[in-house]
């Protein structure tokens, strides 16, 4: 979906692991008692076999076992006994630490993976399927997570016993012990050759999925529209398609993990089978007692143990592996807005605005903004107008800094914004876009949005401010109403009657407003040119607009075209001018569109009109 493929994980990729720490400890102490257990847990049934059902004397530091053999078994099933209770206490120990702390590191991953996400560029935002990062934050993780919990403590078990098996097995009989090995190799290829088709097969159904969620995604975020032009089975097969290739891809990795375990089961039994052959023939050489010959072939079978357990779990590894590069793709998209060492903070902000020579392009298309310059005083309601595709809009996200021009610089106050901190510098600008968006479940937690101390009180009051208040206690439930998904539970003239609330909440010096009326009625129209009256008085303003009539009355009226300022001057003065801002009054028609002027409270000429 845009992003680079990587094998590798980043090097930022390493979690802390110091809030676990004391439990990680916890559960490698109980995985190496777990381990030492079962080291001797094969030695009292050797010597049942050597010393009770035969002849062969007890090693030196057990001579205090008793010497009648019916007392001797006794004790050896005792010791048996102790050990199995044991072990299953470290090993209940061992998962159950190690799979909590596990637990912990994955949490703080996918919380880290979203603070990451939702802290990238507009940039990076607009190439992303939405729905392809939910399926990362989502299943991506949720897979990694059956690998901390399933996988890990098995490796981490499997390593320490069988490190010590081998030790103790090359002590017994060297020659013996590589002979137990000779096979390792072998097993060795088909662990890794099988795995790594498993993953791959993994990686393509985790690719495919996140595209379908991608397109569940839009299509019911879209789900007015889809219906509307009747295109409901197209879409239903367009994702049945990419569900089917998720569903391809994950049986490919069932099938070869089918053909992975029995291999891996062939593998041992084969080397199964020579190890008790030739014990055998060295025990009944007597260069072995049958004892040694158990230990030997239990030693064995825990050595090779790892292999038929990460067979069994090649499905869950695979998925947690192919789960991991995609998560690492995000984590290694660094698409941050630059913040300078030492960024400043104004101690007091007046909101003057200065474009110097700014250009700005998106990547792989023609330049969206040519050398603008503009100036806008503190206090002044400013207005940029244009056909569409003239850059008004790109322009005033160059604010709040979603993005940053390749050239020129813009001015706050005489600073420029990049010196600025940047989560200071979006403090002080409120924003009220065309298209509002609701994130939060009811009417006032959304207007105290961006506000974290604002209370339900606080976001009444600011209703009452900015005169949305009856509009806003009317609905079903008054502040307490459920706006729906998106918003959709609120009409577009509520909708932006509760953004304008927001921004007064928010109480910031410099306003921006991108087409804050456009589709409402003319009934609504006025109640949200009222209460953008009063959101904006003694407040930086910067306006876009189609609606020409809509900016009458604003101090400064700026005139785009590609991407280049034409035109500047008040209504008056630019109408006089007769050239493009004329030319595109005539081309709309103030009194065709019935568009009504937004009322600035800002202006003080005599006779400027007031709503």
């Amino acid at each position: 979906m845009g992003l680079h493929r990587t094998r590798r994980l980043p090097r930022h990729w390493g979690m802390d692991l110091r809030p676990v720490r004391l439990t990680l400890a916890a559960g490698l102490g109980f995985s190496v008692l777990r381990a030492v257990l079962q080291w001797i847990a094969p030695l009292p049934l050797k010597l049942v076999f050597d010393s009770v059902l035969a002849n062969h004397p007890l090693p030196g530091f057990l001579s205090w076992l008793p010497t009648n053999k019916d007392h001797r078994l006794l004790s050896l099933c005792a010791g048996m006994m102790l050990i199995a209770a044991v072990l299953s206490v470290s090993s209940y120990g061992a998962n159950a630490l190690l799979a909590n702390a596990g637990q912990r590191v994955v949490f703080e991953l996918r919380c880290r993976l979203f603070r990451h996400i939702v802290t990238q560029s507009q940039r990076f935002h607009q190439r992303q399927a939405v729905g392809d990062l939910l399926s990362r934050l989502g299943g991506d993780v949720q897979a990694m997570q059956g690998v901390v919990i399933n996988v890990v403590p098995v490796v981490v078990e499997n390593s320490i016993t069988v490190a010590g098996m081998v030790v103790i097995m090359l002590v017994l009989d060297w020659r013996f012990s590589l002979l137990a090995v000779a096979l390792l190799p072998l097993l060795w290829w088909v662990v890794r050759h099988y795995l790594a088709a498993i993953k791959a097969a993994q990686r393509t159904a985790r690719r495919s999925e996140g595209q379908a969620i991608a397109t569940a995604q839009n299509t019911l975020t879209s789900v007015t529209v889809v219906q509307a032009f009747g295109a409901e089975g197209a879409e239903a097969d367009r994702y049945a398609g990419l569900a089917q290739r998720s569903l391809s891809a994950s049986g490919r990795s069932v099938v070869l993990q089918a053909r992975f375990t029995p291999l891996v089961t062939a593998v041992m039994t084969t080397a199964t089978a020579l190890v008790v052959f030739f014990g055998a023939e060295q025990v009944l050489a007597r260069r072995l007692t049958p004892g040694d010959l158990l230990v030997f072939t239990s030693y064995f079978r825990g050595m090779y143990s790892p292999a038929r357990q990460l067979a069994k779990l090649a499905g869950t590894l695979g998925r947690g592996q192919a789960s991991a590069e995609r998560v690492a793709e995000i984590l290694a998209a660094e698409e941050h807005l630059p913040q300078v060492r030492g960024a400043r903070r104004l101690r007091r902000v007046r909101g003057g605005l200065l474009f110097d020579d700014v250009s700005f392009s998106h990547p792989d298309l023609p330049e969206a903004i040519s050398h603008a310059s503009l100036s806008i005083q503190p206090g002044e309601t400013h207005a940029l107008v244009g056909a569409t595709g003239s850059g008004k809009s790109t322009l005033l996200r160059l604010v709040p800094r979603f993005a940053d021009p390749q050239q020129g610089r813009i001015l706050l106050d005489g600073v420029d914004l990049r010196a600025l901190d940047l989560a200071w510098l979006r403090s002080h600008i409120a924003l009220v876009p065309q298209e509002m968006a609701l994130l939060r479940p009811t009417v006032w937690e959304n207007i105290c949005f961006g506000s974290p101390l604002a209370t339900r009180a606080r976001a009444i009051a600011a209703a009452r401010q900015v005169g949305v208040h009856e509009v806003l206690s009317a609905l079903r439930d008054g502040y307490d109403t459920e706006v729906g998904e998106g918003g959709s539970g609120l009409s577009g003239g509520q909708r932006q009657c509760v953004a304008i609330a927001r921004a007064m909440v928010r109480n910031a010096p410099i306003i921006l407003l991108d087409e804050p009326t456009t589709g409402l009625d003319a009934t609504t129209e006025s109640t949200v040119l009222e209460a953008l009256r009063r959101l904006t008085e003694g407040r930086t303003t910067l306006l876009v607009s189609h609606q020409l009539a809509a900016v009458h009355d604003a101090d400064r009226i700026t005139v785009l075209a590609g991407g280049r300022v034409v035109e500047q001057g008040s209504h008056l003065e630019l109408l006089g001018a007769g050239r493009a801002y004329s030319a595109l009054h005539r081309s709309f028609g103030a009194a065709r569109n019935g568009a009504t002027p937004l009322p600035n409270p800002n202006r003080r000429t005599a006779g400027m009109r007031r709503r």
